[in-house]
């Protein structure tokens, strides 16, 4: 359950860590259980096995989960028979140590990261040119902001363990125990750069029932953070929900940045956001309130204020942009 929970993006200190509904202000009510092999938030009352969780995660159906489970664990077969479902076991191997393991971040591998984005080309696809218009990209800003089309993953995993292993590809959250990568299909890839290197990428899978992936056990960094040094203390900036929301903002002629969720943000972050005038901008669902919720605790507890411009029902800022209406 620890190792799902941080294939996932969800930093286990010990066995809790803040729920990814959004809700914690101060202490992590999500809670792993190493025995039952299950999880539990006692503060919004979520609970389930490995596959609910990335059923709640990624937003997809039971069958869905258990594939990714089956494709990032490689998982080769299961057992099911009429009447009765059984469940693959994810728990590790027991060891003479009493003690369980516990689930660890990684490093990124910024060497590997800007290596595959680098032979990656500009979005050209009907699939990705019709995803960024839709979200209010040009495809000038998409290449100033080096977004990227990787066609055949299957293609691409090969050319990398080629190059790189199969264990570094592995370590640097791109794929499971399969030797493939942990996404199928068409694809975009969004980089994370800071000081000239790649810190991360997001990738939006455009032709399978998972949404979005990022690098497993790679802590979630703050979209576009470079802007940060390039603004002068007391000006406007955006603390957007999506990547392609703050690309979106950018091309409008305003500063922003994103967080990929509330439960990724950094309390850390604060410092280095206390000196703008900061403006959230959810989505216009009930994540956008649970994450306008989040920023607002964080910030209040260092007396600092912040605005929110919240969007339409059902749509987000890149939607606004795109359909030429104000925020």
């Amino acid at each position: 359950m620890a190792d799902v929970a941080l294939a996932l993006g969800i930093t286990l200190r010990g066995n809790k860590a803040m729920c990814f509904n959004g809700h914690d202000a101060a202490s992590p009510s999500f809670t792993v259980s190493k025995v039952r092999n299950t999880w539990r938030c006692f503060g919004c009352g979520e609970h389930g096995d490995s596959i609910a969780l990335v059923q709640k995660i990624h937003g997809i159906a039971f069958l869905d989960a258990c594939k990714w489970l089956s494709d990032h664990f490689g998982i080769v077969s299961v057992d099911v028979r009429l009447g009765r479902r059984v469940r693959p076991s994810l728990r590790a191997p027991s060891t003479k140590s009493s003690d369980p393991p516990q689930a660890t971040t990684t490093d990124p591998d910024s060497e590997l990261y800007a290596w595959l984005i680098a032979r990656c080309g500009p979005v050209k696809g009907a699939l990705g040119t019709a995803y960024l218009q839709a979200h209010g990209i040009a495809p000038e800003l998409a290449l100033k902001c080096g977004v990227v089309e990787l066609v055949d993953p299957a293609r691409a995993y090969c050319v990398l363990e080629k190059h790189w292993g199969a264990e570094r590809i592995r370590s640097a959250g791109l794929s499971g125990k399969r030797r493939a990568l942990s996404w199928s299909g068409y694809a975009l890839l969004f980089p994370f750069k800071s000081g000239g290197t790649t810190q991360y990428f997001q990738v939006r899978c455009l032709q399978s029932n998972m949404k979005f992936f990022g690098p497993s056990g790679i802590p979630k960094p703050m979209y576009n953070s470079q802007r940060l040094s390039q603004l002068q203390p007391g000006s406007l900036l955006h603390i957007c929900e999506g990547v392609p929301d703050a690309i979106a903002m950018e091309g409008a002629g305003l500063a922003a940045v994103a967080v990929l969720g509330a439960t990724s943000f950094r309390s850390e972050w604060v410092d280095e956001l206390l000196p703008f005038d900061l403006v959230g901008v959810p989505d216009g669902d009930a994540a956008g309130e649970k994450f306008m919720k989040f920023l607002a605790m964080e910030f209040r507890a260092r007396s600092k204020s912040i605005r929110f411009a919240v969007p339409p029902r059902d749509m987000d800022a890149s939607d606004v942009i795109a359909r030429g209406m104000n925020a």
